[in-house]
């Protein structure tokens, strides 16, 4: 048996030492590798998660502000249904009469049953589309074209600038006083984008929204006679009060006081006496005589300051004349509520010029109103007509001079000896107020929201 040397010993030991080292470096290399590889892979996915939270809140970015335009869009035609005459930049013009109003521009009611529906040009028969598109900087610029598509344009410079269309539509509304509003809302000025229907556009967000509106009437419940008030006429006073509309029952006054025809000049239905058109002691308005806000409630179905303060409401403050004021007022807002005030609360609204307050239904320039006098009135001037529904929370009226007054009038308290008017009870006038005047609002369940879609 051949034994090993120590010096071969050693060699082989060596040897074997070498291969150990070599494969040891091998399987580490392998290793270093599988662990590269698995982080590359990690590398890879969490990249690519990256890049697909990017994208999808690129995308939720985009569908948001394009939500928030269309939802703008629709708060935006609201107001303006509410508001006075408007230019084709859609901002109130204040002066020229000429232009209509937005609700005027974009509405048709019907002067009989009161059923809204959408205008079109009127020359050109398009669909009407008032347009906005932001510049960026938290400012709009707005189109309210007549009688063509809307005219604007896109910005300058990078950045997003949202914009929308309203369109109305009646589609299934068959009551009074109801509209649809819908909104498109776009991350850019296009109209593809924009258009009713609208279509998706690359890289581009888009939503709609839309809501039934409906017409919160001025005058929800007119009158029943010519004249009504809650305390006490005076026999004395000097009216001419008319109602010779059978449909009206040809009631000229109704009182909650007592009260004769005295020296009134009283007109009814042919072969009335006056002694018969009148209703003295009239129970419901003696119980609405001590307790004022009830009385206005009965009339307007709600409380004082909440129709004072209903958007479709302009406040009008009252100098020492305020004839011109509340003529001008009525004359740029159409079909608004007129509330009359001064800032003296033991003051009187004087109306010391000739002139026309409102108009007929139907006229460009004015039209009928609402009026509500929250003080005494005084007429000091001869030759003032108004032409809509008077109504008197400051008691009295007096003054030497005619006030004729076309639609009929309700004062709360008695009626001062030297009230010197001539009150024709006018259906067209009060018709028209109870159609068309008033604030519209969101019509309860009436929203939809069809969201945003984003590229």
């Amino acid at each position: 048996m051949s034994r090993m040397t120590p010096a071969r010993h050693a060699s082989t030991s060596r040897h074997r030492r070498a291969v150990a080292r070599r494969e040891s470096g091998a399987a580490s290399l392998i290793v270093v590798m599988v662990l590269f590889f698995l982080m590359s892979l990690v590398a890879a996915y969490t990249s690519r998660n990256l890049i697909f939270e990017q994208r999808t809140s690129v995308n939720q970015y985009r569908a948001t502000q394009a939500y928030e335009a269309a939802e703008a869009g629709l708060e935006w035609a609201l107001t303006l249904l509410n508001s006075g005459r408007i230019g084709a930049d859609c901002l109130e013009t204040g002066a020229a009469t000429t232009d209509t109003s937005f609700r005027q521009r974009y509405l048709a009611i019907d002067a009989d049953t009161g059923i809204v529906t959408p205008r079109v040009g009127p020359t050109s028969g398009a669909a009407l589309w008032p347009s906005c598109v932001s510049d960026g900087s938290g400012g709009w610029t707005c189109s309210c074209p007549s009688d063509a598509a809307p005219s604007l344009s896109a910005p300058s410079g990078g950045g997003v600038f949202p914009a929308f269309r309203v369109r109305f539509t009646s589609n299934e509304l068959t009551r009074p006083g109801l509209i649809r509003i819908e909104s498109n809302g776009c991350t850019k000025l296009d109209d593809a984008c924009l258009n009713h229907p609208a279509s998706a556009q690359n890289l581009e967000g888009r939503a709609n929204v839309a809501a039934i509106v409906a017409l919160t009437s001025a005058l929800p419940t007119p009158p029943g006679a010519a004249l009504s008030v809650t305390g006490t006429p005076s026999a004395t006073a000097n009216l001419s009060v008319y109602n010779t509309d059978v449909d009206l029952g040809g009631i000229t006054v109704q009182a909650g006081g007592a009260f004769g025809v005295g020296s009134w000049t009283l007109r009814s239905l042919p072969g009335t006496p006056a002694s018969a058109s009148i209703v003295p002691n009239e129970g419901a308005l003696g119980a609405l005589h001590a307790v004022p806000d009830r009385a206005f409630a009965s009339v307007f179905s709600m409380w004082p300051a909440t129709y004072r303060n209903q958007q479709a409401a302009v406040v009008v403050d009252c100098p020492t004349d305020c004839r011109p004021n509340l003529a001008t007022a009525v004359a740029m807002n159409p079909d608004r509520v007129i509330w009359a005030t001064t800032a003296d609360p033991t003051g009187t609204i004087t109306l010391a010029t000739a002139g026309a307050i409102g108009s007929v239904p139907g006229a460009t320039v004015a039209g009928p109103a609402v009026i509500v006098f929250d003080r005494p009135v005084d007429v000091t001037a001869s030759g003032i007509s108004l032409f809509g529904f008077a109504y008197s929370r400051g008691g009295t009226w007096s003054g030497t001079n005619p006030l004729e007054i076309q639609g009929a009038a309700f004062i709360e308290g008695d009626l001062a000896s030297t009230a010197n008017a001539t009150v024709v009870m006018n259906s067209a006038v009060l018709k028209s107020l109870r159609l068309r005047s008033g604030s519209f609002v969101r019509a309860p369940g009436g929203w939809d929201d069809f969201r945003g879609r984003a590229p």
